[in-house]
């Protein structure tokens, strides 16, 4: 891949060779997935599994794939190493020998397969996997021939990393991977404890149970090992609990790092802290560091030319529309609309340099860059050779769109802390416009709209009012004063002045057209933003002048004015504003409500982006135009990513589908030919772009964090720790380990860390069968078709479907002529058949004589996971069915998105007849606040209907009063946080389980940094009526506590959802919901009314 940031190449060199090189051994940190046999250690280093002499010396690279190895383990005598990697484009367990050689596949299936642990008989490998797994957030263990074949699902119920008992008839087992986590200092229920679960007869013990986080065992003799943060200081650290003993000891006290990764020999242990490598003795439990060191050319490393034409995050349009400014991976590029050179212009790959602005009068580029260590104003002429001036000296901070005045004089622009701020570009002065008042939130900002008058006087914007609406104001820079221009009674944003300066546009939502549900008759009202249009001065004439009927524009135009000098020009354009009343000369104008979004004002037009309507089909955004002339709207384009308007106002520089161009304000415009980027190529540093990226989040965090103070911590004394281990990164990989321990630091949730520019395989995606398979000696045949619902109907196995004539225990031999081998797993044969036809031959009795040819649709892995939740959920219900005796109903909330909005209501609706509802949102993933969830689930019964004809009926009618009980778990994150809290401030009902897992701290809005990857800061953080903050790294805790005890699940049976369902039968038992039966008839005759 020329000039990808790649992981490194790293060259294996014989002992001999080493002295005749140039190459210089390097130093080798920041190793992780360590293990240790009895005289060597093995890890992963650079991306790529390493081996090296127990004591230390130089390491000698044994794997090299595309993308980053894990968890590597040795056989029990040795001579072998399985691991994880992606040689095929999934995640799947290899074999390699110890001293080299071609790797084994083991495990076949685009579900990520996890190595795990050797079985003690050297001949089996214990894996983690979500494949076969109803709940795609846990994984189960699966138990496999080091030669392949078809994995065995063990009973545990879930579990994520193991190690076997020496006699393997026991595991030493996590059900959570907390520490895998950015969470330090972490108490809450998805810390996870170490269980003994005996393989013989399917029962477990939890040996720790604390609400440490403890992880990582390792069986070794009698005693396990694992890590934990239990201590006073909470960093992780190993200890060891003592089979016989059934006592805990701390080994290692390490204060400033936490030990990350552990791997146990017969002797020894091996684990990583800080960057460095370790190797204890088990006999005497002395610790000492390994020293490693690598041949290696840091390939990685080597600057070289990078492609970024397929990254432009910005892009600015010149005066006139001859040449482009595009921002691509921290880079301006100045190029040609057709011909010509172009130019990197900044050159600057351990720089940020984003949002470029072209001044109007085509002399200056404006943007932000850190290539000072803080994000500041930068400008630059625009010809090849210019170098930049730095305009600001903020000292500190974030800055979004920059918005040149049009006497190019002066910039405006919003920052983080939502202050409007003005910016003189000949001395760099600032001033304060105003401040939004309320957050918009880090994406919103870089939308918010900012206009000058074209006297460069006037400053438009929209700030946040008590009502929680936006008005319109207006900032006279001449003066200092800023004036209301809407009262804000509407939602109004996104101001533009017209070009002769009479008019102000805006959007505002005003069309309240409400739209009903067919399910309950609640309503909406979307699609809701028109354009507004105000006089700026009484007697302005409006634009839309009533004549005969006929609706024209008359709107005089000084021709005159293009030929005067920029200056008599200013001043001719003079705009003078008279603020009494003014919103009463407010005008909508006649496009369509719907989805509209920013406006460019042109001569006698108006431009905007219409995007498609909510609930509507469509799926582009398109350009459209107002004109006033001809009183109709017009499309320019139709088909619109971005658009932009050039820097004199005069045209539109569009993106549509990674294509480029200008185009004018007028119908049916094309892109006959795009802009050329293939120039944009840029010199890549990585090692200056990693201490870029490093730098980058540290500062986001100063100055993003909901917290100034940092939760307490020493976050400059956080820069320097953290950042030393930066001069040891090899890969991107371990840049974004570094960024994650980092933030880890605030113990705070949605502290996220997203995959930058490293090196990953193309993707080869298994085709599915909604089965589970099992083996008959040499053949495969289908052990179960998954099954959900029978009302159902989303996605079913294809066996599952009428006219398919295949049944349970049938044998498939072949998938499109390739017959099953049973020495490899059988999903080997549908790889890359994701949704494609397939042919199968299936035989009832395993005899080719017998065989038919069956073709069908092999299912994508989410409709394979979407199918077994669904047959899980089904089974839920079903439990709670069977157990209430029928009184009951049962929800499953799988998130707080979309998805958990579709089983909501698809379940509470479809079983309102029941007296009361189990909510289950144990494992649920998150994504929006609970308010509207609950009110759906607490509607209250307001009146009731008596009918002649037909039952009585509550209003609303699609309602339940009946009692609730709710379960959760460790799993239930961020909304899954929030909505028990909710239901525990709302008293709804008892709940059952285990602590949430208690990141939901409050929104987090997502950065993206200069290679793609990014990072989320938690920017506030919620707290209850009672003026408590939530229990951040703690969770919800339950009513009820009750463990999902393992032994208890491995038998069918599920100890949570058996307790709510006693729980909620009790206050059934003590409260029977019941309806208001209806008053006896009334006599209206003026007797029965006197009567009365």
């Amino acid at each position: 891949m020329k000039g990808a940031v790649v992981k490194k190449h790293l060259l294996v060199l014989t002992a001999l060779l080493v002295t005749n090189l140039s190459y210089g051994q390097i130093n080798a940190k920041l190793m992780r997935y360590m293990d240790v046999s009895d005289n060597q250690i093995v890890f992963v280093y650079g991306g790529d599994v390493w081996l090296v002499a127990k004591q230390g010396g130089t390491a000698i690279q044994l794997t090299n794939s595309p993308d980053e190895e894990s968890y590597p383990r040795f056989s029990p005598d040795g001579s072998e190493v399985a691991y994880t990697a992606s040689y095929n484009g999934n995640e799947d367990v290899f074999i390699v020998p110890a001293t080299g050689g071609i790797p084994t596949r083991v495990t076949y299936q685009s579900h990520a397969d996890r190595m795990v642990e050797w079985h003690p008989d050297g001949e089996h490998i214990l894996f983690a996997s979500s494949r076969a797994s109803g709940i795609q957030r846990v994984r189960k263990f699966f138990l496999v021939s080091k030669e392949g074949g078809l994995p065995e699902l063990l009973n545990v119920p879930y579990g994520e990393l193991a190690s076997f008992s020496p006699d393997g008839s026991q595991l030493a087992y996590v059900t959570r991977l907390a520490e895998d986590r950015p969470f330090k200092r972490y108490r809450g229920g998805y810390s996870s404890d170490i269980y003994l679960y005996d393989l013989e007869n399917d029962t477990a013990i939890n040996i720790t149970d604390s609400n440490a986080i403890d992880a990582k065992p390792a069986w070794v003799g009698n005693k396990i090992f694992f890590i934990s943060d239990q201590g006073a200081n909470m960093r992780l650290n190993i200890y060891s609990y003592d089979i016989r003993e059934g006592s805990t000891t701390q080994i290692t006290e390490f204060e400033d790092f936490d030990i990350s990764y552990l791997g146990a020999g017969s002797n020894d242990l091996v684990f990583e802290v800080g960057g460095e490598l370790f190797q204890m003795n088990i006999d005497n439990m002395e610790v000492q560091a390994v020293p490693v060191n690598v041949v290696s050319d840091l390939s990685a490393e080597i600057p070289g030319a990078e492609d970024v034409s397929r990254r432009i995050a910005n892009m600015t349009a010149s005066p006139g529309g001859k040449r482009i400014v595009f921002e691509a991976r921290g880079e301006l590029f100045n190029v040609p609309v057709k011909e010509g050179y172009s130019v990197n212009m900044t050159q600057s790959s351990g720089a940020f340099d984003h949002n470029p602005a072209w001044s109007p009068d085509g002399e200056l580029l404006a943007y932000w860059s850190d290539k000072t260590g803080e994000y500041e104003i930068h400008l630059q002429t625009t010809d090849a050779n210019s170098s930049a001036r730095q305009l600001t000296r903020r000292g500190k901070g974030f800055g979004y769109d920059l918005f040149w005045s049009p006497d190019s004089s002066k910039l405006a622009f919003i920052d983080e802390t939502n202050t409007i701020f003005l910016v003189s570009v000949e001395s760099g002065e600032m001033a304060v416009a105003g401040n939004y008042t309320w957050n918009i939130g880090h994406g919103g900002r870089f939308a918010y709209s900012i206009a000058w008058s074209p006297d460069s006087r006037w400053l438009a914007f929209a700030r946040g009012q008590d009502n929680a609406n936006d008005a319109i104001f207006i900032y006279d820079a001449a003066e200092d004063e800023s004036h209301q221009v809407t009262s804000g009674y509407y939602q109004d944003t996104s101001p533009v002045f017209s070009v002769d300066g009479n008019y102000l546009f805006f959007l505002t939502n005003r069309n309240m057209e409400a739209v009903y549900s067919d399910l309950d008759a609640t309503w909406i009202y979307p699609n809701s933003a028109q354009i507004a249009a105000i006089s700026l001065l009484p007697d302005t004439a409006t634009l839309l002048p009533v004549k005969n009927d006929e609706i024209e524009l008359e709107v005089e135009v000084d021709e005159d004015l293009g030929e005067m000098s920029n200056e008599d020009a200013q001043a001719e354009l003079a705009v003078d504003i008279d603020f009494s009343d003014i919103e009463s000369r407010l005008v909508l104008l006649p496009p369509e409500a719907g989805n509209i979004g920013q406006l460019f004002p042109f001569q006698d037009k108006l431009a905007y982006l219409r995007r498609p309507n909510s609930g509507s089909t469509e799926e582009n955004s398109s350009l459209m135009f107002y004109d006033f002339e001809e009183r109709q709207e017009q499309t320019v384009f139709g088909d619109v990513d971005r658009a932009v308007q050039a820097a004199d106002g005069k045209t539109m520089l569009i993106a549509s589908n990674n294509r480029y161009g200008i185009v004018e304000v007028a119908p049916d415009q094309k892109l006959e030919e795009s802009i050329p980027t293939d120039g944009l190529v840029m010199d890549l540093v990585p090692r200056e772009e990693w201490e870029q990226i490093f730098d980058d989040t540290w500062r986001r965090y100063r100055d993003f964090f909901y917290d100034p103070n940092m939760h307490g911590v020493d976050w400059a004394a956080m820069r320097e720790q953290y950042g030393a281990l930066l001069a040891d990164a090899r890969t991107r990989w371990d840049v974004q380990n570094i960024q994650f321990h980092l933030l880890g630091e605030t113990s705070a949730g949605h502290t996220y860390v997203r995959d930058g520019d490293v090196e990953r395989a193309e993707r080869r995606e298994t085709g599915f069968l909604g089965i589970d398979w099992a083996q008959n000696d040499n053949l495969y045949l289908i052990g179960r078709i998954v099954r959900p619902a029978s009302w159902d109907t989303e996605v079913r196995s294809p066996f599952d479907l009428t006219g398919v004539d295949v049944q349970q225990g049938d044998y498939i031999l072949a998938v499109n002529g390739v017959y099953l081998d049973t020495n490899k797993d059988p999903y080997a044969a549908f790889e890359g058949l994701s949704a494609d036809t397939i042919s199968l031959l299936v035989s009832s009795t395993g005899e080719l004589e017998d065989a038919q040819s069956v073709t069908l649709q092999a299912l994508t892995q989410n409709q394979e996971n979407a199918l077994r939740n669904l047959e899980w959920i089904e089974n839920n219900r079903k439990m709670v069915d069977e157990l209430s005796g029928g009184r009951l109903g049962y929800i499953y909330m799988s998130n707080t998105a979309d998805r958990g909005q579709l089983e909501l209501v698809r379940m509470f609706y479809g079983q309102l007849d029941k007296e009361g509802f189990i909510i289950d949102e144990r494992f649920n993933g998150g994504g929006q606040l609970a308010d509207r969830f609950l009110e759906l689930m607490q509607r209250p019964i307001v009146y009731n209907l008596h009918w002649r004809h037909g039952r009585d009926q509550t209003q609303p009618i699609k309602t339940n009063p009946g009692p609730m009980g709710m379960l959760i778990n460790g799993w239930a994150a961020s909304g899954g946080d929030g909505l028990p809290w909710a239901f525990q401030e709302l008293e709804a009902g008892p709940i059952v389980g285990e602590n949430t897992m208690g990141i939901l701290v409050g929104p987090a809005t997502g950065h993206t940094l200069i290679d793609g990857g990014g990072i989320t800061v938690p920017g506030a953080r919620l707290y209850d009526n009672d003026g408590h903050w939530f229990w951040e790294g703690e969770g919800v805790s339950p009513d009820i506590e009750v463990w999902d005890d393992p032994s208890i699940l491995a038998e069918g049976g599920d100890p949570q959802i058996e307790r709510v369902v006693e729980e909620v039968l009790k206050l059934i038992d003590e409260a029977p919901p019941r309806m208001t039966p209806a008053p006896p008839l009334e006599d209206r005759t003026a007797r029965g009314l006197r009567n009365n």
